[in-house]
C-alpha cells in the first residue's frame, strides 16, 4: 500500500496546504471579543447564578462555536 491510498484503496490527492494562521487570528479576536463583553454580559443579564452562566460559559462556548464554524467555511473555500 502507497502512501496515497487508504485503507479502502482509494486514491487521494495531496490538495493545497490550508493556513492554519487564518483561524488562529479567529481564535485571538475571539478571545479578545470575550475579554471585552463578557463582563457586559454579566451585567446586562443581572442574575446571581444565571449572568455568570451565561457571561463565562455559554458566551465563549457560542465564540468558540462560531469560530470553528468560519474555518470550515475558509477551509471549505480553500477547496474548491
Amino acid at each position: 500500500m502507497t502512501d496515497s491510498s487508504t485503507l479502502m484503496g482509494r486514491k487521494e490527492e495531496r490538495e493545497k496546504s490550508y493556513p492554519l494562521w487564518i483561524e488562529r487570528v479567529f481564535l485571538l479576536v475571539a478571545v479578545l471579543v470575550f475579554i471585552l463583553y463578557s463582563p457586559e454580559i454579566n451585567a446586562t443579564v443581572d442574575h446571581a447564578w444565571l449572568g455568570p452562566l451565561v457571561a463565562y460559559i455559554l458566551f465563549p462556548l457560542a465564540l468558540l462555536a462560531g469560530v470553528e464554524l468560519l474555518g470550515r467555511f475558509v477551509q471549505g473555500q480553500q477547496g474548491s
